[in-house]
């Protein structure tokens, strides 16, 4: 396997180059690129979709619960058509989703520390943390457009820590292939 990787080194050296684009992509450009990974997500939940369309049919025969996916495939369908349609409704609904996703574990970070209190020192800091994560989702619920812009800066500074550490890792793996 080591070889497989010291072979292929340039795959994560590509990998890293498109992660710092996506990265600086999405600092320097957030409006865009939410934009654009909803779009992606819409075509990804149509093509999803029909693949599960494809494959609950050919179970038919074969498996008791195939409805399901093929449910699971019109809904895919039907939410990534809806994306085209509507971008703006898609991403205010994934935002709604985040939103509540961060609101709830903010919650179940406070009761954590309320409940590690006696285990652990420094529980204030965990209930300080699941404070902030509760105000951050009520930030994202107030002004969703200043919580879609937050949301890729978050990820455009991953994208740029990640691609970096891939292009790092790649010369790395080349530099091996060498010796």
């Amino acid at each position: 396997m080591n070889r497989f990787f010291s072979e292929y080194w340039w795959i994560f050296l590509l990998r890293g180059i498109f992660g710092v684009i996506l990265g600086l992509l999405a600092l320097f450009m957030p409006g865009v690129t939410f934009t654009t990974l909803i779009i992606f997500l819409g075509a990804y939940l149509l093509i999803d979709g029909i693949f599960s369309i494809v494959a609950a049919i050919n179970a038919r025969k074969t498996m008791d619960n195939w409805g399901w996916y093929l449910a699971s495939g019109l809904l895919g369908i039907i939410v990534g058509l809806l994306t085209f349609r509507n971008p703006f409704a898609t991403a205010l609904a994934l935002l709604y989703l985040i939103a509540f996703w961060v609101l709830i574990a903010g919650i179940v970070e406070i009761v954590m520390a309320i409940r590690l209190r006696k285990e652990i020192k420094g529980e204030g800091w965990y209930i300080v943390g699941g404070l902030l994560t509760i105000i951050f989702g009520i930030l994202i619920l107030v002004n969703p457009i200043a919580g879609a812009l937050t949301l890729t800066m978050i990820f455009g500074i991953y994208a740029l820590i990640f691609g970096i550490m891939l292009i790092y890792l790649s010369l790395q793996l080349k530099k091996r292939k060498t010796h």
